[in-house]
């Protein structure tokens, strides 16, 4: 059993160079940063800096997670559009005026209000919550929580074994635990993908943590890191910061 050897808040660090075909690129004055794609260029970052690649299309598997996941998502759409009434839908688009995320750029912007009901309502759904069809009246994101992981290699399992400094009195969360997959020890830098593992109702009713062992989705072996991934929601479908932590197998 190992303590986690990093824990980061996923954000986004400037840079100024990236390296593309064996070339370099220095963003100017006018453009500090870029992500997404333009026609066939992919804009991104990792630990080397800001990259450029060519834009791929992956396959599609239609993995039984995947389909859920999407089948989930199509759900809350339909039920925004015909069955929230005009006062709920307001009510997000009101919570998302007043709620900025940030984006890959490190950037502050607004979302739709169908957005933000869609990324709570995802959350829950996947947490085993109770869909919210009112938007939050508290204008904040969710809380983030850096919960202490404990990774049983021999077992392959792992604990959630306190909620960090978040206190159940402030209220219920729930919590999405997710682990990437295995890599070798020498790196650092992880951004996915990332496969559920559990889902944790850390709500009063259900007693303290810690919560599990869980199954790992991927064994692990000495000598590989391992990053986990974790994300709450409040019962009212506000979202907190995922919070990504790495181990080192022994």
């Amino acid at each position: 059993m190992l303590p986690p050897a990093r824990t980061e808040v996923r954000h986004v660090l400037p840079t100024f160079e990236s390296v593309i075909a064996m070339a370099l690129i220095r963003y100017g004055a006018m453009i500090a940063d870029a992500r997404g794609s333009i026609g066939g260029v992919v804009f991104a970052r990792n630990r080397g800096g800001a990259y450029a690649r060519n834009r791929t299309t992956p396959l599609n598997p239609q993995t039984v997670r995947q389909i859920e996941v999407r089948s989930v998502l199509a759900n809350l759409s339909q039920e925004w559009a015909t069955v929230l009434t005009q006062d709920q839908r307001d009510s997000w688009d009101l919570y998302a005026d007043n709620v900025p995320l940030v984006n890959s750029l490190g950037e502050s912007r607004n979302v739709s209000g169908l957005n933000m009901f869609i990324r709570g309502n995802s959350l829950l759904a996947d947490t085993g919550g109770v869909q919210i069809d009112d938007g939050p009246t508290i204008f904040t994101v969710g809380p983030t929580l850096t919960p202490t992981l404990t990774l049983d290699s021999a077992a392959d399992t792992v604990t959630v074994t306190d909620l960090g400094d978040y206190d159940l009195a402030d209220g219920p969360v729930n919590m999405l635990v997710q682990q990437g997959t295995p890599q070798n020890g020498g790196v650092q830098f992880f951004k996915g993908p990332f496969r559920k593992i559990a889902e944790v109702e850390a709500v009063e009713t259900t007693g303290e943590p810690p919560f599990g062992p869980f199954d790992l989705t991927y064994p692990v072996v000495a000598g590989q890191a391992v990053w986990f991934r974790t994300a709450t929601v409040t019962p009212d479908g506000r979202v907190g910061v995922p919070v990504i932590q790495r181990f080192l197998v022994a």
